[in-house]
């Protein structure tokens, strides 16, 4: 049987269910869990400084508060992107200069990053889209020469290098995302990180008026998680879940999509602080991230390794080594490859990321827009053989008359 291919994987560390057990028989200081998890994420990642908190989101929300950015000023973010963030931005009163992308690397296009900035221009939101990583010392060059602070979303990209950097501890401060999709999952929550150490203190202070999640909320979202993991399952997936996708997919929907449209408020939206719960997770989860990072990045090297050369990729910074949450795929006509490949066990990722200049103001962006069209992407799970991996390939390379 050709191995299957979900739209994503999720890793549940070996042992976690016994040392939560451990944990709620009182065998845990929160505080201490918390400080530890903080600890080694910090050198792990190179940085002078880290925060756990509960998303993201709410990490670039003190990042920016505490940096003296204020309501009504400018930050430049680039249009091709996740939404969570720049509707955060103008839901907390700040104005998203909107930067298009380049279409060759699929992140924010560096020229135009120096011609927007103005005076109203505070900082500068550099993502990491997919685990490809940003050229950061033309960026930081610009940055510094117009006064405006760097900051790096880092959501998609744990584990990618640059100039042997991880990204996150180059700019004035950056974050992380730990939601069930990603690398490192404690369901929901975050890391900030800063070489700042007065940013830091600041922002420590800050957080310690925000509330906890309540201990049922944890449970309930570590439950999903374990859903999720189960549906990635190389086995229950192929047996279960795929077919059941292929027969969805049948009256033209898409399971997940679908999800999307009917899943209430995030909770990468609420602020709060981590558990110690979470730090427990975080904890188990630390003692393999090497190892799953070092097999996506193997996997994508692979991959690209077999690919037929009229298959565009994305460019990479020849000073970087990306780790993608997921690998960016760019067709002719998405919906028509999607289907096609969901019928060959490669069930992609229709939208991902999106134009957000032309959902969240009215000048779209050229370049978001048409990698908004165009766009797929594909996870590659952490268990794949070498043979697995040249038949994805091969299926790829089938199609490639579709490929842009």
């Amino acid at each position: 049987m050709i191995r299957k291919i979900p739209k994503r994987s999720i890793i549940i560390p070996p042992g976690e269910i016994r040392s939560l057990l451990s944990a709620a028989r009182g065998g845990l200081e929160s505080g201490k869990a918390i400080a530890e998890f903080e600890g080694c994420f910090k050198e792990y990642v190179g940085a002078k400084e880290a925060v756990a908190l509960s998303s993201g989101r709410f990490a670039l929300f003190l990042i920016l508060k505490h940096l003296g950015v204020k309501k009504g000023d400018k930050i430049i973010i680039s249009s091709y992107n996740f939404p969570g963030v720049p509707r955060m931005l103008i839901d907390e009163g700040f104005m998203p200069q909107f930067v298009d992308a380049d279409k060759d690397n699929y992140q924010i296009c560096i020229k135009e990053v120096e011609r927007q900035i103005d005076n109203g221009t505070k900082a500068i939101i550099v993502t990491h889209l997919f685990g490809n990583v940003c050229d950061m010392e033309k960026i930081m060059d610009i940055a510094r020469r117009r006064g405006v602070f760097v900051i790096e979303d880092c959501a998609h990209a744990l584990g990618s290098l640059y100039c042997n950097k991880h990204v996150g501890s180059i700019g004035d401060a950056g974050f992380f995302s730990f939601t069930g999709s990603k690398m490192l999952n404690t369901s929901f929550g975050g890391m900030l990180v800063t070489g700042n150490r007065e940013l830091a203190v600041k922002i420590r202070k800050d957080l310690a008026g925000f509330g906890l999640p309540n201990p049922e909320e944890i449970i309930t979202q570590r439950l999903i998680t374990y859903f999720y993991a189960l549906y990635s399952n190389k086995y229950f997936y192929s047996s279960i879940f795929y077919p059941v996708s292929v027969l969805i997919n049948l009256l033209n929907l898409d399971p997940l999509e679908l999800y999307k449209g009917v899943k209430k408020k995030e909770i990468a939206e609420k602020k709060m602080r981590f558990s110690g719960l979470q730090a427990l997770i975080g904890l188990n989860s630390m003692k393999i991230i090497g190892g799953m990072i070092a097999k996506r990045k193997e996997a994508v090297r692979s991959l690209v390794g077999n690919l037929d050369p009229e298959i565009s990729i994305p460019k990479m910074h020849s000073d970087s080594e990306p780790c993608y949450i997921l690998f960016p795929l760019k067709v002719k006509d998405k919906y028509q490859v999607f289907k096609r490949l969901l019928l060959r066990g490669i069930d992609t990722n229709l939208s991902y990321a999106s134009d957000c200049s032309g959902a969240l103001s009215a000048a779209p962006s050229p370049n978001a827009a048409f990698l908004s069209k165009s766009i797929l992407t594909m996870n590659l799970p952490f268990d794949l053989e070498e043979g697995h991996i040249k038949n994805i390939a091969g299926i790829l390379n089938e199609h490639k008359h579709l490929f842009c």
